[in-house]
């Protein structure tokens, strides 16, 4: 293995390390330390690669959005889809998530400590841009389900998927989202309604 490629798988662990710490502990809890600690390194490796907490914070958030953006990258719609079928697909989609739950929380945690922060904020929105991905998504979805405005009303579907998918992450709200069932019902209804406004 090349010292590049090395490099990269490290900074890869150290990501994953930050990430699991954040989504456990929180952000406070994130320092160079604590990741030397968690990965098994000695002490003062974690800021050979990251020398900063800014740094830290770069290259977790790197990670997430390449992540993210993998997902996206990966949704395949069928060549034709009923409201039904959509909302199925999407719910599917919200569980399967669910698997890199750390992910979901550490991402939200980064949101509120960092939602004054400009330049941290803009990380956030991912480089390459994650939104993008999820808009083109959600608009190719709709255009199949024949919605005349599905460039505009896509950016509106995904702040609903985000929602369902946090309502789930924190398990609370008064909105029955505990399991695909009861986001696939509200994902249905919602794209029901686009739907039959087009007529």
């Amino acid at each position: 293995m090349s010292e590049q490629s090395q490099g990269q798988d490290r900074r890869a662990e150290i990501a994953d390390a930050g990430i699991r710490i954040i989504a456990s502990r929180g952000v406070r809890a994130l320092t160079h330390r604590a990741i030397d600690t968690e990965v098994g390194l000695s002490a003062g490796s974690t800021s050979y690669y990251a020398r900063t907490r800014r740094d830290l914070i770069v290259l977790i958030v790197g990670r997430l959005a390449t992540r993210t953006t993998a997902d996206m990258s990966a949704v395949q719609w069928p060549d034709f889809l009923t409201v039904s079928t959509a909302a199925t697909l999407v719910a599917r989609a919200i569980g399967a998530t669910l698997q890199r739950e750390e992910e979901h929380v550490a991402r939200i945690a980064l949101h509120i400590e960092y939602r004054h922060d400009d330049e941290i904020r803009a990380l956030l929105a991912g480089d390459p841009p994650v939104q993008p991905h999820l808009v083109a998504a959600a608009e190719r979805c709709l255009q199949l389900l024949g919605v005349d405005d599905a460039a505009e009303a896509a950016a509106d579907f995904v702040g609903l998927v985000d929602g369902l998918l946090m309502r789930r992450i924190i398990r609370g709200g008064g909105v029955d989202v505990s399991d695909d069932a009861g986001a696939e019902r509200i994902v249905r209804n919602y794209l029901a309604g686009l739907v039959a406004g087009e007529r």
